[in-house]
């Protein structure tokens, strides 16, 4: 489906507010255990939800669709990916990017020196986003570390406007130089899934192979691209990739990204056990339905 779906504001329930209960906010994906159709709609009493393996008291849930689908995306690119392996998908990512809808506003930039350069504020004009895209410069190594890069977009998120959504949308090969590929334990991808949860970001990521020799061997890719699901899984996202290799399209892949998005539902908890950072798991046990979300959340 190219164009996001448009939906129905889910039954909303709120049970009686729990005196002194810290209340947080989660993303969840639902769809039919065959992947495709619609979901009919659930209320909050469908879902179930553990933090920190207790059980969290559900008190709203709205689908995020139609006046409720706003989203901030950022577009993040890795200025270290080899021009040919992105120059041939730059058409597919414009096209994407024109495709959202209106209540999906749009921001661009690129990693580089373990920053992100941005080229392109949020804006709701999607043709003048895409219009920002421009070829990576292919310098190896040129990102010093897009956990660095995606740090530093979370902590200085460049919109204070709030929304239901946000989420980076990153094309990377995903590489850490500067903690290499002996230690499955990454202390700046653990910094990064901190700060982009504390902020309430989730993380989609695609691989793309960067540009010179570090990081192509099959266990270093196996590595970036862990890294990358594990960045993904936890602040619940989604990471692409074809094998250790260039995909040879990311269409399929932004199909998949705008479908998530279109079945997507904001889960409200309350939960008097603890702060920060802390493990989640959501369930449901209506038939027919998978449900997707973050396995850790932050709770204020």
């Amino acid at each position: 489906m190219t164009v996001m779906l448009a939906g129905v504001l889910a039954s909303l329930s709120w049970a009686a507010t729990i005196p002194n209960a810290q209340e947080a906010q989660i993303v969840v994906t639902l769809h039919p255990s065959s992947g495709h159709g619609e979901v009919e709609p659930v209320g909050a009493s469908d879902i179930q939800v553990e933090l920190a393996g207790t059980s969290a008291h559900v008190v709203g849930l709205k689908r995020l669709s139609g006046d409720l689908a706003d989203t901030q995306l950022f577009v993040l690119l890795d200025d270290s990916t080899r021009s040919s392996s992105l120059g041939t998908q730059l058409p597919e990512l414009k096209t994407f990017i024109e495709s959202l809808p209106a209540t999906t506003q749009i921001a661009v930039g690129y990693m580089r020196n373990g920053s992100f350069g941005m080229v392109q504020t949020f804006t709701a004009d999607h043709e003048k986003a895409a219009g920002a895209l421009r070829l990576p410069m292919g310098i190896p190594g040129g990102n010093a570390s897009p956990y660095f890069a995606l740090t530093d977009l979370a902590k200085h998120w460049t919109s204070k406007e709030p929304v239901d959504r946000r989420a980076v949308l990153m094309l990377t090969d995903g590489v850490d130089r500067y903690y290499g590929n002996s230690m499955v334990d990454d202390p700046y991808v653990d910094e990064a899934i901190h700060d982009t949860l504390k902020n309430g970001v989730m993380v989609y990521s695609i691989y793309l192979r960067g540009a010179g020799v570090y990081g192509r061997g099959g266990w270093s890719t196996n590595f970036a691209q862990s890294r990358l699901m594990d960045v993904s899984d936890q602040t619940g996202g989604h990471a692409y990739f074809e094998d250790f290799t260039d995909p040879v399209s990311i269409a399929p892949f932004l199909k998949d990204f705008e479908e998530r998005l279109s079945h997507q539902y904001q889960v409200t908890i309350q939960t008097l056990n603890g702060k920060g950072i802390q493990p989640v798991k959501v369930r449901t046990e209506l038939p027919g339905v998978k449900i997707q979300g973050p396995t850790h959340v932050y709770v204020p």
